[in-house]
């Protein structure tokens, strides 16, 4: 008697079943793994954007800079930051050192989401009249 194998035996489906389990495990922490780092990398834009935007506004002001340690509290994108603003002397009397440090407020540092997500920027204002 001829006999025909035309399909899997059940521990063949059993293996197969089993590979396929662990590849989608793995798979689902690189796309836990994934969105965690994207949350990091929108609050690094976040911070980026205000630092920017702080520096910015000192370095188009028409007049030279006075002396500044300045601190704020802003919101953006429902979150509350710190921006720091310092504007210090430097060694020639007419040019003015801007840093802007943004980091986000100091409770949510607390519960875990700061700390990779503060921002320093520097620039340099001359006062050319």
């Amino acid at each position: 008697m001829i006999r025909l194998n035309s399909g899997f035996t059940l521990i063949e489906i059993m293996v197969a079943l089993a590979v396929l389990a662990i590849s989608g495990i793995a798979l689902l922490g690189n796309i836990g793994q994934a969105t965690t780092d994207l949350t990091k990398l929108e609050d690094k834009v976040d911070a980026l954007v205000l630092a920017e935007y702080t520096l910015n506004a000192v370095l188009l002001e028409s007049s030279f800079p006075d002396l500044i340690n300045d601190e704020q509290l802003v919101q953006r994108s429902g979150r509350d930051w710190r921006v720091k603003l310092t504007v210090s002397e430097m060694p020639r009397e007419d040019v003015r050192r801007i840093d802007v440090m943004v980091s986000p407020q100091t409770t949510e540092v607390a519960l875990g989401r700061g700390g990779y997500n503060t921002v320093i920027l520097s620039g340099f204002k001359v006062d050319i009249y």
